[in-house]
């Protein structure tokens, strides 16, 4: 089992499920059960289906957890953990898939392997939050009607897709695909990128060691922009900028790309343009 989609004439109805009082409790067990009829075949993995690890992480439910965790008192392995094998999952994943951007932004495709094979896996790696708490999605009906819709929100989210970038990342299974396909190998596939690496995942390892890199880079209009986006990633990496530095270097590339045209420089310029933006923010 793995080779399928869900088919066009049944998406509305396993969409629907989250919205139901009563069939949302299809999302509480281990196991989704996912009815044959809902499937149609397709090609989608070049053999076995990879098994993607799954994070240890705790679970943040009480409000010492989260006062912890805002104040920064928490263990920095335990925060971090949730990421930890998202750079293996994604290229393990990508390597698997037969499947191109077309077929990647196929919402019931993406419908299909969350409700599926990696089911377990998303209900591992993420959870229902709201203010930095988590909550037990097996708990729906001791939850006050806001939580209930925080948690319907979370399976909207998760579980499925559409073909924006926002919703392509916040799917626990598409957003490992994207952030692969989007950063291997830039420089065999666009003019003038400095080849920084015999890695080809060079740049994917980087963009999923934090996913506010990838959030603030890769999804927004300059992650478009090879020429833009590849030497900005240098910048951070070079210089071990932290979020509040990379945000604000983002920011100011975002405000002086309305005046400079970037596509025109070469790279060597690009980065030059960067690092003089970048020495306001470290200075």
């Amino acid at each position: 089992m793995g080779n399928f989609i869900i088919s066009q004439d049944h998406y509305d109805t396993l969409f629907g499920y989250h919205e139901s009082d009563r069939n949302i409790k299809l999302y509480f067990g281990e196991e989704f059960e996912l009815n044959n009829n809902f499937l149609q075949k397709t090609k989608i993995f070049n053999g076995k289906i990879p098994e993607l690890k799954k994070p240890k992480i705790k679970i943040l439910s009480t409000e010492a957890d989260v006062s912890d965790m805002i104040r920064g008192s928490k263990d920095e392995s335990t925060d971090n953990s949730i990421t930890e094998y998202d750079f293996e999952n994604a290229v393990n994943l990508y390597e698997s898939m037969n499947i191109n951007r077309v077929q990647a932004c196929d919402h019931r495709l993406w419908a299909y392997l969350c409700h599926g094979p990696f089911f377990r896996y998303i209900k591992v790696r993420t959870h229902p939050q709201k203010g930095f708490k988590d909550y037990e999605l097996d708990e729906f009906y001791n939850y006050s009607t806001e939580i209930q819709k925080t948690i319907r929100n979370y399976v909207e989210t998760r579980f499925f897709t559409a073909v924006d970038n926002r919703t392509l990342r916040r799917n626990a299974v598409a957003f490992l695909w994207w952030a692969v396909e989007l950063t291997h190998s830039p420089w065999d596939r666009w003019d003038n990128i400095e080849k920084r690496s015999d890695d080809k995942y060079y740049y994917t390892k980087i963009v999923l060691k934090e996913p506010d890199i990838y959030q603030q880079t890769i999804e927004r209009t300059i992650g478009k922009e090879p020429r833009i986006v590849f030497p900005l990633l240098d910048a951070i990496f070079d210089n071990k900028l932290s979020r509040p530095q990379h945000r604000e270097l983002i920011k100011r590339i975002n405000s002086d790309a309305h005046i400079y045209h970037y596509s025109v420089l070469s790279p060597k310029q690009t980065r030059h343009k960067i690092d003089s933006l970048l020495q306001a923010v470290t200075s």
